[in-house]
């Protein structure tokens, strides 16, 4: 009797997990790291790269309240938006695109209060594996402030009533935008809703600008603090008071009380950023026609050059900011307005630094 030879049983090659603390990941943003070597990000505009090799890579990540939205393209192809769940899950980067090499970035399109993002890992197809990414620009620029500089409704054609997540689009943010333009790495430090003294509600008691600027997380119960170190920009554009100076909450903020804490905002930010060229500027929200009892541009204007002339600080500038309306359905600049927007801001910027191309 003949013995049949039974087949082998092919088993198919484990997938390669790359911990995103490999050198091979560029990160750009505050992010922070956990004992066991994931990532974990709040801020929006907190951007990945990689280039791998492989068919298909996944983002092993999850999300604290399942609305965060990233931003993920290909070789440079229009970004798709990916949604990450609460639960750790692997998210498709890149499927079905060839064996490669291909360059993946992932751009944080949501800010803090709207989820904080955990990445433990990339998975990678067995054999693949990665290459160095491109570097960075060498130029850096850091933006503090609100939800306007956090890119909140930049995204109108992919606004769902009542998630504010799905119409936020830091990538189309004034600030990212200018930094692209200027060849520019790009920190957005901001958090919807809140100001420089008190938040839109009039709340002292939450992080404000001033406090959340410290933190590489802007959570309250784990404030995770930022290694100044790590990122020591040539220009911060400062913009807050629009939060301050909400008309729903009553008088608006004393010049005494607010000029002294913004001068104290700005010492500070030049004790950590000694370098850095400084601007501060009123934003696009605020206007003198909503209340012209209370007129809020020219107010906070006035606040802003008293700030500036108490520092004396040649690094200390203000820029004034041309008012944005957005439209009927949102107060918040259009992504066509955070563009003109960041057109108002190439020019002065490149003459505040002295870049000259």
């Amino acid at each position: 009797m003949t013995n049949t030879p039974t087949p082998e049983r092919i088993v198919p090659a484990a997938p390669v997990v790359v911990p995103p603390t490999d050198p091979r990941i560029a990160v750009m943003g505050r992010v922070a790291r956990t004992s066991a070597g994931a990532l974990r990000f709040g801020y929006p505009g907190v951007t990945l790269r990689l280039v791998a090799t492989g068919s298909d890579v996944a983002l092993r990540a999850s999300c604290s309240t399942g609305n965060c939205r990233l931003a993920v393209s290909v070789d440079g192809d229009r970004a798709r938006v990916v949604r990450v769940p609460v639960e750790p899950a692997d998210l498709s980067l890149a499927s079905g695109v060839g064996p490669g090499p291909h360059g993946v970035e992932i751009v944080h399109r949501t800010e803090t209060w709207q989820g904080i993002v955990t990445v433990s890992g990339f998975v990678l197809p067995a054999g693949a594996e990665l290459a160095a990414p491109p570097p960075w620009p060498e130029r850096k620029l850091l933006f503090i402030g609100d939800s306007v500089t956090c890119g909140e409704g930049a995204d109108r054609a992919s606004a769902v009533p009542g998630d504010t997540a799905a119409s936020s689009d830091a990538t189309r943010s004034y600030g990212m935008l200018v930094a692209a333009a200027l060849g520019a790495q790009c920190h957005l430090v901001c958090y919807g809703g809140r100001g420089l003294i008190r938040d839109w509600q009039g709340r002292r008691d939450v992080l404000n600008a001033p406090e959340f600027e410290e933190l590489s997380l802007a959570v309250e119960d784990e404030r995770v603090a930022w290694d100044y170190r790590a990122y020591q920009p040539d220009a911060i554009v400062v913009s807050l008071g629009t939060n301050d100076f909400n008309l729903g909450i009553g008088p608006l903020p004393a010049e005494r009380e607010f000029v002294d804490a913004y001068a104290r905002f700005l010492r500070a930010l030049r004790g950590r950023y000694p370098a850095a060229k400084t601007a501060v500027t009123e934003g696009a929200i605020v206007n003198d026609e909503a209340d012209p009892a209370r007129p809020q541009k020219t107010v906070l204007r006035r606040y802003l050059a008293a700030t500036v002339r108490q520092l004396a600080d040649p690094g200390v500038v203000f820029l004034p900011s041309r008012h944005y309306p957005g439209d009927a359905t949102n107060a918040h600049p259009t992504g066509e307005q955070h563009a003109a927007m960041a057109r108002d801001l190439e020019g002065p910027l490149r003459a505040l630094v002295g870049w000259r191309r």
